[in-house]
Order: structure tokens, then C-alpha cells, then sequence
């Protein structure tokens, strides 16, 4: 699946003695190009853009926030003049997410992330009550649904009238009605939250009825549809001089990773105690069998 995604970028021009025309990239230092006529000054401008966009990716670099307009005409030069060029930039969803689940499990910091987390766990087997392993899980399925429910996505905020939250359930309905793209943008929100609090039920309830592997699937799957939804949201936001307006919640996309991290300990701990009945049920079995 495919989707794309508009940004403006400035470039800064100057007509050369030979009349052809010298183009610099405020947003990329150092970058230069050169067109052979004014109409061809887009065309090439956007050109370069997108090689340099190439570029940065490959090499998982940051790519630069793209300047405003008046931060870059108060620099100019005499005989420099300005305008935007707008660059579609492509976003392949299918290879980002292989590549996303690749990178997840090849690095060195997720393994000992892992496996620090385990020996956390282990710890805690010795110093949690007996019949009480599953309070993990329960207590992140409840992060989970509150953090779905209260907690923005993401907040715009318009000039003048001030910031507006929008949630899963709540902050599209009147500009639904007047917009078919916030329409489809609610529906998907809607969809996306009812899913959310679907998933964290059902680790309340593995955790509840302490089976593990439920409560295996159910933290796979949650993780899952985070990373699938948050790829969706980035890449339906606006980009350009409206993304300048949106702010995501950084804080939400934590939460839930806390309340999978809590429904991992209490899956952790459910395994140990599973393991611990089955080592002293062989051990009696070899005791029988001595006698």
C-alpha cells in the first residue's frame, strides 16, 4: 500500500552572469543546483530535492523540518528572490513495516531491553503474592482503556480560536458534517478507538482468567495495531505548512507502551509459575517412581 505526502520546501534563486540561474536550498545546507532557463527551474529544484530526500533516508538521517518563508527572506541577498516548490514524497507501507519489524528484531538494545525485562520479572516472581501475577495484566488493560478513551491523538491548534483536541471519540463531529475528509478521518478514529479498547478488554480478561497464551496473542496484537495505526495517522497527517498546527501526543503512544510492558510481566510471570508447577510435578513423579 501505497499513500502520499506533500511538502513545501523554499529555494532561494539568483540569475548568473551566463542567465542561467543559481538555486540554493535553505532547509539543505550546502545543496546546490544550477537550471538553464527559468522554466526549467522547477522541474530541477524538485529534482535535486528528492535526490537529497533519497539520500537521507538511505542513511537513516533526519530530514530537516522544512523553513518558513519569513525566516527565509529575512537572509536574502541583493538579486536573490525565493519561492515554494512542492515535493511528493512517496510512502511504500508495506516495505517501511518490513523494514520497521525487521530493524525491531535485529537490534542489540531491543534483546537486552528483553532480557533485562525478564530478569526484572524473574525478580519479582520471588516478591509477588501467590495468585497475584495476573495484576500486571489487569492493571494495563485499565491504562490502556482510559488512555483510549480521555487522551487526545493529536491537538491542532488555530489561530485565533486556540487549540482543539481531537480523540477517538471526540473533537471531529462539527467538522464532520461540513467535510467529507473529516468524516472519513472520524470514522477511522472511531474504528481505530472501539479496536483499542476491544484489545485492552481482552488483556483484562486473559489476565483475569490467567491464561497466557490469550494474553500472548492480545499483547501482539495491541503492539501490532499501535505501530499500524500510528503509520496510518503520520501519514494522513498534513504535512507542510499545516502540519505546522498539529501536534501528536507523544504521551498516549507512551502510556500504551507502558500497559503492554505491565501485560508483559504478569504473561512472564504466569509462564514462571506455569514452568514451576510442571518442574515439581516431574520431581514428584521421579520421587513415585524411586519408591
Amino acid at each position: 500500500m501505497k499513500s502520499m505526502s506533500m511538502t513545501n520546501y523554499i529555494i532561494v534563486m539568483k540569475t548568473l552572469e551566463d542567465g542561467k540561474f543559481l538555486i540554493t536550498f535553505p532547509d539543505f545546507e550546502g545543496l546546490t543546483a544550477t537550471a538553464d532557463s527559468e522554466e526549467n527551474i522547477q522541474s530541477v529544484a524538485t529534482e535535486t530535492i528528492k535526490t537529497k530526500l533519497a539520500e537521507l533516508k538511505k542513511d537513516n538521517l533526519v530530514i530537516p523540518e522544512a523553513k518558513k518563508m519569513k525566516d527565509v527572506s529575512s537572509t536574502l541577498n541583493e538579486g536573490e528572490f525565493t519561492t515554494y516548490i512542492p515535493v511528493k514524497e512517496e510512502f511504500d507501507f508495506k516495505t517501511t513495516m518490513n523494514s520497521t519489524m525487521a530493524n525491531f528484531k535485529d537490534k542489540e538494545s531491543f534483546k537486552k531491553g528483553t532480557e533485562d525485562l525478564k530478569n526484572k520479572a524473574t525478580e519479582l516472581t520471588n516478591n509477588i503474592p501467590k495468585g497475584s501475577e495476573n495484576l500486571f495484566g489487569i492493571i494495563g488493560g485499565v491504562i490502556a482503556i482510559i488512555n483510549t478513551f480521555l487522551l487526545a491523538v493529536f491537538s491542532v491548534k488555530v489561530p485565533i480560536f486556540g487549540d482543539y483536541s481531537i480523540g477517538f471519540f471526540k473533537g471531529l463531529g462539527i467538522l464532520a458534517d461540513f467535510s467529507k475528509e473529516a468524516k472519513n478521518a472520524q470514522a477511522i478514529l472511531l474504528f481505530a478507538g472501539i479496536l483499542f479498547t476491544a484489545l485492552a478488554g481482552l488483556l483484562i480478561y486473559s489476565s483475569i482468567i490467567k491464561n497466557k497464551n490469550i494474553l500472548l496473542y492480545s499483547i501482539i496484537g495491541n503492539a501490532v495495531f499501535l505501530v499500524i495505526f500510528y503509520i496510518i495517522l503520520f501519514v494522513k497527517l498534513p504535512g507542510g505548512e499545516a502540519g505546522k498546527y498539529i501536534s501528536v501526543s507523544f504521551f498516549k503512544i507512551l502510556l500504551y507502551l507502558v500497559a503492554l510492558v505491565l501485560a508483559f510481566i504478569s504473561y512472564f510471570l504466569l509462564n514462571k509459575v506455569e514452568e514451576n508447577k510442571t518442574s515439581t510435578n516431574n520431581g514428584d513423579d521421579r520421587n513415585e517412581e524411586g519408591l
